[in-house]
């Protein structure tokens, strides 16, 4: 059986936490990507890097097999003129987007890292540490990804795309 329960406050009773205002209101307390940036923020802070490594990566790839090995036998030289000059140009874009995944990653964490919850926050009050974490994991996996970057645009301007590997 349920039972309705008709809950009146005294006047001295602070309010239910179902009544309180978002703790996420409060200025500079919790999660700065509720009022500024957003989402899309802290999710480039967090794949931007490594999403330029792949595609870095795969497209380079793609291009100097297509241009080094057509029809399955290997050549001494890019049979296309401008190879070496898209790959630099695409490392280069590379680096620098994975250059702002690290810039936004980093200034997330600044942004949270000063940010501390209440000493006994309501259960549904999960957003400090969960931005903090997203903040964190964004920087490190963006500086990760920045030096595979960095190895990447050096293997492109050290090795040459149709050398043999034996």
């Amino acid at each position: 059986m349920l039972a309705t329960v008709i809950y009146q406050k005294a006047p001295d009773e602070p309010a239910p936490a179902a009544a309180r205002p978002a703790s996420g209101d409060k200025p500079g307390r919790l999660g700065p990507y509720r009022r500024r940036g957003g989402a899309l923020m802290m999710l480039f802070g967090l794949l931007g890097a490594a999403v330029a490594w792949i595609l870095q990566t795969e497209i380079g790839e793609t291009l100097a097999a297509q241009a080094c090995f057509p029809h399955r036998t290997a050549l001494a030289a890019p049979q296309w003129s401008w190879l070496m000059s898209a790959l630099d140009v695409m490392s280069i874009v590379a680096l620098l987007i994975g250059a702002a995944g690290v810039w936004v990653a980093w200034r997330g964490w600044r942004m949270t890292r000063a940010a501390h919850p209440d000493s006994a926050p309501p259960v549904s009050d999960t957003g400090a540490g969960r931005t903090r974490f997203l903040a964190m994991a964004g920087l490190m996996l963006s500086l990760l990804f920045l030096v595979g970057l960095v190895a990447t645009g050096l293997a492109v301007l050290l090795v040459s795309p149709c050398s043999a590997w034996r």
